[in-house]
């Protein structure tokens, strides 16, 4: 019998001592413990209820968006555009909300449409000579950028393909006019020698003419004059006749191997032979879902005092829990919005036309420029467009060009480029941690500038030693976390500092279940 009874008694042991007062008592009275810190810390903001707060967006971003599909000249549209951008920009960081999340997403849909904005007004012109006009498929198909690669009708195709011939003949022309600069100039440069030779030649022939008998005098006077004459007709004929031909050969030469070649923007209408119905993707969702209320509801435990005091493990692990919460986040939203266009239309998914579907996660990247590659691509056409292209154009048609040492130019015309990207996603991060937080800037601009060199330097090393040398994918793996970690304290720090971990917490069913039961004097 007290075989029987013995384990029954050693559980109701443990369980009075697991459900004690003294435990109990230990749990917080709410959470999260320390809240999100918007609205107490931005003071200076104006609040608003949500749905005013969120109307500014449909405002001013609305309007820039409505205005590409006005006939306006580009004059008229960048006038037009100046004062909505302006508006776009400064509305966020005036007036504020009582909500964490819906401040979250309205300053980074503010700071994303305001970058998109200022390049398809101003840079896009400048830089190619497109003016800022849609038609409605054209319109469409810029709303859905971030969350769908709309497939391009037949019209857009052939519209494309005009645009990037122009482009072409425009990048041609600008080739021969430098090309046909620099004949010019060697041409010039090669008459004033043949000039400095014929006076030189000709001194030498007097001097050797007055020293010389009469009798001899004319004679020699006759051959050195012809000698002379044919040495100055001939050899600058020559020479004359050598730069003509390469004048000829450098501005005339063949550029038919750029025709016909496909523009790189097109996407090409999905080839999924089997398109799938939105449920298939329901147990992706309901994983992201899941996660996205347990990690928030761990967090709210805990406090910015408290992770500081952690160890290396336990700061990996906040680290790696914030981190996801940004990506299944994102990804959590893509899929909400990819279901509810799949309900309305009845259409089938063509993983190749969402941005996330066929999305891998991060953590066993093999280096920062795989990092990157995996990390969420809803804006980096943005960036790319606003930070990568100009700089590359400006290089192209100011620098490099110009260069001798054509290794040097390429070198620079991929790594300049490549940091304007992350400069650009450094100010737009920059600009949500001002608005949100008032924190200080620099942190998150020194971040991505510091991963974007990282990139380089990775995309270097395998390009060179890593064709050669093969490393373990373990080691490279500790070897891009160990980096990551170490300068992910220039990130962490205005999202910890502000509780910024608890962002979402209002949003987390756990959290919420707690409240009502600790509220009822449940536990």
């Amino acid at each position: 019998m007290d075989v029987l009874t013995a384990p029954v008694a050693n559980l109701r042991t443990t369980w009075n001592q697991f459900s004690s007062k003294s435990l109990l008592d230990s749990l917080p009275p709410s959470l999260p413990v320390t809240p999100c810190v918007l609205g107490s810390h931005n003071s200076t903001q104006i609040p608003l209820s949500n749905s005013f707060y969120f109307s500014i967006f449909f405002i001013f971003g609305g309007g820039l968006y409505f205005l590409l599909l006005l006939p306006f000249t580009l004059r008229q549209k960048q006038v037009l555009a100046a004062p909505l951008a302006t508006g776009l920009f400064f509305a966020p960081l005036i007036f504020t909300s009582d909500s964490p999340m819906l401040q979250l997403v309205h300053m980074g849909a503010c700071g994303c449409v305001l970058m998109r904005m200022i390049d398809l007004y101003y840079v896009t012109p400048w830089r190619i000579g497109k003016e800022p006009t849609l038609n409605l498929e054209d319109w469409w198909t810029e709303i859905w950028k971030p969350f769908r690669k709309v497939p391009m009708t037949k019209e857009q195709l052939q519209r494309y393909e005009l645009e990037s011939h122009q482009s072409r003949l425009r990048r041609e022309q600008e080739k021969r006019e430098l090309e046909q600069f620099k004949a010019e100039k060697a041409k010039a440069k090669l008459k004033a020698k043949t000039l400095s030779e014929d006076s030189q030649n000709e001194h030498n022939t007097n001097g050797t003419a007055s020293n010389d008998t009469n009798n001899n005098t004319n004679n020699d006077d006759n051959d050195t004059s012809s000698s002379g004459s044919g040495s100055g007709s001939s050899t600058p004929t020559l020479r004359q006749r050598h730069a003509k031909t390469t004048t000829t050969e450098i501005t005339e030469t063949p550029t038919a191997h750029n025709k016909g070649k496909p523009i790189r923007q097109i996407f090409v209408p999905p080839t999924d032979k089997n398109p799938q119905h939105w449920s298939t993707y329901l147990p992706r969702w309901i994983f992201y879902a899941v996660l996205m209320d347990i990690v928030p509801f761990v967090l709210s435990f805990l406090t910015f005092e408290q992770i500081n005091s952690f160890s290396l493990p336990g700061q990996f692990l906040v680290t790696v829990a914030v981190g996801s919460l940004v990506i299944f986040d994102i990804s959590l939203a893509n899929y909400s919005i990819m279901f509810i266009w799949a309900a309305v239309t009845g259409n089938l998914i063509h993983d190749t036309e969402w941005t996330l579907v066929r999305h891998y996660f991060p953590g066993v990247a093999t280096s920062p420029a795989e990092f990157w590659r995996q990390w969420h691509h809803l804006f980096q056409y943005i960036w790319v467009d606003l930070g990568f292209k100009p700089t590359h154009h400006l290089l192209r048609k100011h620098v490099t060009n110009k260069t001798a040492n054509r290794e040097l130019a390429r070198t620079v015309e991929m790594v300049l480029p490549i940091m304007g990207v992350f400069l650009m996603s450094g100010l737009m991060h920059e600009y949500m941690m001002v608005g949100m937080f008032h924190a200080r800037v620099g942190h998150m601009t020194a971040f991505f500038l510091i991963q974007g060199a990282a990139t380089i330097v990775s995309k270097a090393l395998y390009n060179t030693i890593g064709q050669k040398v093969h490393v373990p994918p373990v080691i490279l793996i500790a070897l891009t976390w160990a980096f990551n970690l170490s300068t992910a304290a220039l990130f962490m720090e205005p999202v910890m500092q502000y509780e910024g971990f608890n962002i979402i917490a209002k949003q987390s069913m756990l959290i919420r279940g707690y409240n009502l039961l600790r509220s009822h004097g449940v536990f």
